[in-house]
């Protein structure tokens, strides 16, 4: 093949060496120049014979390493994906094995493409945040992008500080999904909610966020961490907490009728002046429900489903448990002075130091046996 450099016409020899060993006796080149940059035209460094053309116009210069270094743009074929940088970029951070791959040209002898871009056989989405980094110094993902993905990138080609930054960024993401949820949250998912959908929070993390006055009929809460919520006043009419963790919560004069709270954790929790009874619906249900030193005093459970759960120490002072079924339940320690027991299931239920003083209704009104 015969190419035009500089105005001189060059047959090219059939090896790589030979023709830097023409380039440096044809332009004078020093022997102690080891580095002789061949760019063409586009600004592709070559550095096999083997994509040359004829006809190409070849730029040739002798230059120390930190010229080479400084002045030099070659084409990357990552994984199929065609990318342009300079050597500074690639050689950036010294250390890296990025760096050594590329801080010799002959080092890539053999290592092109067709058209003479430079092989990296990794994947492009990972690789090119990696490029960016050395250009600007910053880690930027974009949200399609997994960081664990550009992390063994990171550490496939030695970049130690990058690696600790991508580590800090995987463990700050963590941190935010595993954040609870805001009343904020809420009002947000209420607002732009249709109103003939039911919400699901089914699984999340609402523990210590304040959920007073809200309007939260029908929703979804079942397997949900609620621990600590505050639902005071709030309309929970028809809600589902199915296997919820409620400790601590607070419920204090909500309207709970025709929840289902079956399976969930409410211990300690403060459910003072709620009201659970509404004839329209199926009666509330809190089928073994954990309930140890709950505070329902002054509450309406008509007609809630109690049966076998677990309500020791409890308070249910001058509360209504008109036809409520607690059979199987334990109420061992309860206080139900004042309580309405009229047509109440106790059957089997454990009684065992229940304060029943001044209930409105005498126990064999009651089903106890």
């Amino acid at each position: 093949a015969v190419v035009s450099t500089q105005s001189t016409g060059l047959m090219v020899p059939d090896s790589w060496d030979k023709f830097t060993d023409l380039l440096r006796t044809t332009f004078r080149l020093s022997v102690e120049d080891k580095f002789v940059v061949v760019t063409c035209s586009v600004g592709a460094l070559v550095a096999t014979i083997d994509i040359i053309r004829d006809g190409d116009d070849l730029k040739l210069r002798s230059c120390t390493p930190d010229t080479f270094q400084d002045g030099s743009w070659i084409t990357l074929n990552v994984g199929g994906h065609i990318v342009q940088t300079t050597w500074q970029t690639l050689t950036k951070e010294k250390d890296t094995m990025l760096a050594r791959m590329f801080d010799n040209e002959s080092n890539w002898k053999n290592k092109t493409d067709s058209n003479g871009a430079y092989l990296i056989d990794r994947s492009p989405k990972h690789f090119l945040p990696i490029l960016d980094y050395l250009r600007n110094g910053e880690i930027v993902l974009d949200k399609d992008i997994n960081p664990q993905g550009v992390l063994l990138e990171a550490k496939f080609f030695g970049f130690t500080e990058l690696t600790k930054k991508i580590e800090e960024l995987i463990l700050e993401g963590e941190r935010k999904v595993m954040e609870p949820l805001t009343r904020d949250d809420v009002i947000r998912a209420i607002m732009t909610t249709p109103s003939n959908y039911i919400l699901r929070f089914r699984g999340l993390d609402f523990s210590n966020a304040d959920l007073s006055y809200l309007d939260l009929k029908h929703v979804n809460f079942s397997h949900s961490k609620l621990v600590g919520t505050n639902f005071e006043k709030s309309d929970i009419y028809g809600a589902i907490f199915d296997k919820a963790d409620m400790t601590g919560a607070t419920f204090d004069e909500a309207h709970l009728a025709g929840i289902s709270m079956e399976g969930a954790i409410l211990d300690n929790a403060s459910m003072r002046r709620c009201n659970f009874e509404d004839a329209k619906l199926r009666p509330s249900s809190l089928l073994g429900a954990q309930m140890k030193n709950v505070n329902l005093e002054n509450s309406n459970m008509a007609g809630v489903n109690l049966r076998v759960a677990n309500l020791r120490g409890s308070c249910l002072k001058n509360s209504s448990l008109k036809g409520a079924c607690l059979a199987g339940a334990d109420l061992e320690g309860c206080d139900l002075n004042g309580a309405e027991l009229y047509c109440t299931n106790l059957r089997g239920a454990n009684l065992t130091n229940v304060n029943f003083e001044d209930i409105t209704t005498a126990l064999h009104m009651t089903h106890m046996t």
